[in-house]
């Protein structure tokens, strides 16, 4: 199961992502592309103010080992590729590698 959830607008986080990987589901990954770059897919993360300089910190919420990473990613991209083309009627090149 994976749910896209596009975010409007022409910024560089363009969707959430919630995927169940055996038993578990993991919430909140994220999908960004910045200008001329692939998109990437971002674990979960939290944020806060850091009470010393005021600055927002973020920390990713727990790391997934590289190779199942490279297996969500591929899935989530390509999920978020053909939900793309359909919300906006087009049909993009395919990508055969992800970073």
């Amino acid at each position: 199961m994976i749910e896209i959830r596009f975010l409007d607008g022409d910024r560089p986080l363009k969707a959430f992502v919630d995927i169940q990987v055996g038993d578990w589901i993991i919430h909140d990954l994220r999908i960004v592309k910045q200008n001329c770059q692939r998109a990437s897919v971002l674990p979960p993360q939290v944020s806060w103010k850091d009470p010393a300089t005021g600055a927002i910190r973020f920390r990713g919420v727990f790391t997934i080992p590289s190779e199942q990473k490279q297996l969500i990613d591929v899935a989530i991209l390509s999920a978020y590729q053909k939900e793309k083309e359909k919300k906006d009627g087009t049909k993009q090149p395919q990508q055969t590698t992800f970073r």
